[in-house]
């Protein structure tokens, strides 16, 4: 059974800058929706730690699935960029934060899917 493998490194270094990027990134999102919380009339302390890790834990998650999925986009093309798409989205969630990194983050990451996605692919045995 033949498998096909992809041929460019490009997904592979934007996935891994794009997740490197966006672990901090994903951090300061949390902080700063936790601070843009705490400026809401009747935000009680739960609520605004509740929204800082929700944040955090959003742009961790698709920070990480972009890393590993970028690492994996030459070996399998197609579902890597699928879910560099899906970590994109997640990242993107963090956007309403105004975080610039995370901007970056999510233009890397669509990069990477959108080449995964149309690289030159060889047949292995």
């Amino acid at each position: 059974m033949a498998k096909v493998r992809g041929t460019s490194n490009a997904p592979m270094i934007l996935g891994i800058i794009g997740g490197v990027l966006g672990i901090p990134g994903s951090i300061c999102s949390g902080a700063c929706a936790a601070g843009l919380t705490s400026l809401s009339e009747g935000a009680t302390t739960e609520v605004t730690n509740a929204a800082g890790n929700t944040f955090m834990i959003i742009g961790l998650i698709g920070s990480i699935l972009g890393l590993v999925f970028g690492i994996l986009a030459k070996k399998m093309p197609i579902p890597a960029g699928i879910l560099m798409l899906v970590a994109t989205v997640l990242v993107g969630i963090t956007l309403v934060t105004f975080s610039f990194l995370n901007l970056a983050v999510v233009i890397l990451f669509l990069i990477g899917a959108i080449i995964s996605f149309t690289q030159k692919k060889e047949t292995i045995e």
